[in-house]
């Protein structure tokens, strides 16, 4: 036996005051306090002693695999690199499998994708080639 819902009329439906209103967006709003807080801690997640997180990746991919060819660019509207794209040819790819490839290149920014507060949220691309395959 199907029954019949009973719906509220629209004239019961209320809709908050312009004050109401007011005072939840009040008590939404950060502080300044707070958003200097969040714009420090950004700052510091995408800076690591004076420089970008794109250069201190570059540096920790040369210093571990020696690549003949190395971009790596922030992603998306991310210059600085939580998120980055990595683009390397290197001798020690060489023979190598994508996944070992993979493996040896987030060995070498492996620190920089630690805890909470890492400087790299992800890297969203990879491609990895040895100098046979370009």
């Amino acid at each position: 036996m199907l029954g019949l819902l009973a719906l509220p009329s629209l004239s019961l439906v209320r809709s908050p005051s312009a004050p109401v209103l007011a005072r939840r967006a009040a008590a939404l709003a950060p502080s300044s306090a707070a958003a200097a807080a969040v714009a420090h801690r950004h700052a510091v997640r995408m800076m690591c002693a004076d420089r970008t997180v794109v250069a201190t990746c570059t540096q920790k991919i040369e210093a571990a695999l020696s690549p003949t060819k190395l971009e790596i660019n922030g992603a998306y509207d991310d210059p600085n690199g939580s998120h980055i794209s990595i683009y390397c040819v290197a001798e020690a790819f060489e023979g190598l499998r994508s996944m070992k490839r993979q493996q040896l290149v987030y060995k070498a920014i492996w620190e920089e994708m630690q805890g909470t507060a890492a400087p790299v949220h992800a890297v969203d691309s990879m491609v990895l080639k040895a100098p046979s395959e370009v």
